[in-house]
């Protein structure tokens, strides 16, 4: 069984790849981190990723939204509320960081996961 701290540094991997992936300009290494379907509420928008193009296409899109000079992001709490042994609701509070050093935004997000056969992925992605 999956404990808090096991889940907790899933979820910041998760946050490496996202900067990892960025930099590569390649959103397909985020599918470790993703089950298909799955749901991505965030600015004003919801969307039901059905496919995994769909899922590349949906990081590709976040991964366009950065600055140029982006260049890692920290997760400075990682809170996780087990729901089932087998599901979790993270909320992460993240800042996102330039080359300089300067934090230009910090915001907070929440993922629903499930631990399925290949292992835990992301099934949903709230932006708040």
């Amino acid at each position: 069984m999956t404990t808090k701290a096991e889940l907790a540094t899933w979820v910041r991997e998760y946050s490496d790849h996202f900067g990892h992936s960025f930099h590569a300009k390649d959103p397909s290494m985020m599918r470790p981190y993703c089950h298909v379907p799955s749901l991505s509420i965030g600015g004003g928008k919801v969307r039901l990723i059905a496919t995994v193009e769909e899922s590349d296409a949906r990081w590709a899109s976040a991964h366009a939204g950065l600055p140029d000079d982006y260049d890692h992001s920290v997760l400075h709490t990682v809170d996780v509320s087990f729901t089932s042994p087998v599901s979790a609701f993270v909320t992460v509070d993240c800042g996102r960081y330039r080359k300089t050093g300067e934090e230009y935004v910090r915001f907070k997000a929440s993922y629903l996961v499930a631990q399925v056969e290949e292992g835990w992925r992301i099934t949903a992605w709230i932006g708040h």
